[in-house]
């Protein structure tokens, strides 16, 4: 994490506190976050054609994490995100490292994907899940993702 980041997040982490309702409201902000970035980066003329090439898009951008995966399990997308790289894990600054319910990268995906209009989700879950490594980002596919013809 550089500066930045960590002033972000602890930001973030402060403002909502540890009220689940404040968690659903620091989603729908990172969500809504997520779709302005869409817009911004399709304002610039670049446009994602699926799911991994809007990952790919949004984590150049913005340094997320190192490593991302995706997995589309059909009815699910799984987005796992390194955890001990991850650049906006509330978790890692207070030296757990724990999935959590303040996770802004949670709503970032789930708008950033929509507003490049590569699918449509819901979420699966209020939170994260933890994979060892890996913090499982889940959702369910309300419409299939878009393919390169579809666009």
């Amino acid at each position: 994490m550089n500066f930045y980041q960590v002033y972000i997040v602890s930001l973030v982490a402060r403002a909502f506190g540890s009220v689940s309702s404040q968690a659903e409201i620091l989603r729908w902000a990172s969500e809504g976050a997520g779709r302005d970035l869409a817009c911004y980066t399709r304002l610039l003329g670049v446009e994602a054609f699926d799911v991994e090439d809007a990952l790919a898009l949004l984590n150049a951008a913005t340094g997320l994490a190192d490593n991302l995966k995706v997995s589309d399990k059909g009815s699910t997308l799984e987005v796992k995100v390194h955890k001990s790289s991850c650049r906006m894990c509330p978790g890692l600054l207070n030296g757990g490292g724990q999935p959590t319910p303040k996770c802004p990268i949670y709503g970032l995906v789930k708008g950033f994907l929509e507003g490049q209009e590569v699918v449509k989700l819901e979420y699966d879950g209020s939170e994260p899940r933890d994979r060892g490594e890996w913090c499982i980002l889940r959702y369910k596919v309300r419409e299939p993702p878009a393919t390169t013809q579809q666009k």
